[in-house]
């Protein structure tokens, strides 16, 4: 009778060890597109030079997207932001066939490429273009990106009510705006 048992045992062990084998149903992972179709809040600003970056801290009133620096990007490649406490039209969004650049098109009809340097589910880092500030005849993205970059900077400068003597610091010749947000 014990042995019976013990085979009885046995049997039920390795059947249960084979039924515990991989699974052929495979996870799809998500694309690009679906982990950036989410609300993201983004807090970290820096502006990047050919020398050196510097961070720019968060002054109230200041934003990129909108008036709580939050974007929410659509799965119809629309984006909205927060004005005046309403949920309004940004303006489109689409990523390059490599998923490497997201172009942001506000209501306007400017447009600004940024790269996308991380994208997770939580994570979110952009890049505008590196603009070389010395370049004569730039284009209309060329000077938006630098005139951003430029105030961001000045904002940061001594002479401005800022931590930074620019006076002191080695001279640049590109400007690049870096974002970094979380996934909400």
């Amino acid at each position: 009778m014990k042995m019976k048992h013990y085979l009885f045992l046995s049997v039920l062990f390795i059947t249960a060890l084979s039924g515990c084998s991989k699974s052929d149903d495979t996870v799809k992972p998500e694309s690009r597109s679906e982990l950036l179709t989410r609300k993201w809040t983004f807090s970290g600003l820096s502006v990047k030079t050919d020398v050196k970056s510097y961070v720019i801290p968060g002054n109230e009133g200041d934003t990129f997207f909108g008036e709580d620096n939050t974007v929410t990007f659509n799965a119809d490649n629309t984006y909205s932001v927060l004005e005046n406490g309403k949920t309004t039209e940004g303006g489109t969004w689409k990523l390059s066939a490599d998923d490497k650049t997201l172009t942001l098109t506000d209501t306007d009809k400017i447009a600004i490429a940024m790269s996308v340097n991380t994208l997770t589910k939580t994570d979110i880092e952009l890049a505008t273009k590196s603009v070389d500030i010395t370049k004569s005849n730039p284009t209309m993205e060329e000077l938006n990106v630098g005139l951003a970059a430029s105030i961001l900077l000045y904002s940061l400068d001594i002479d401005f009510g800022g931590t930074v003597d620019f006076s002191k610091e080695p001279d640049y010749k590109t400007l690049q705006i870096i974002l970094k947000g979380k996934g909400l």
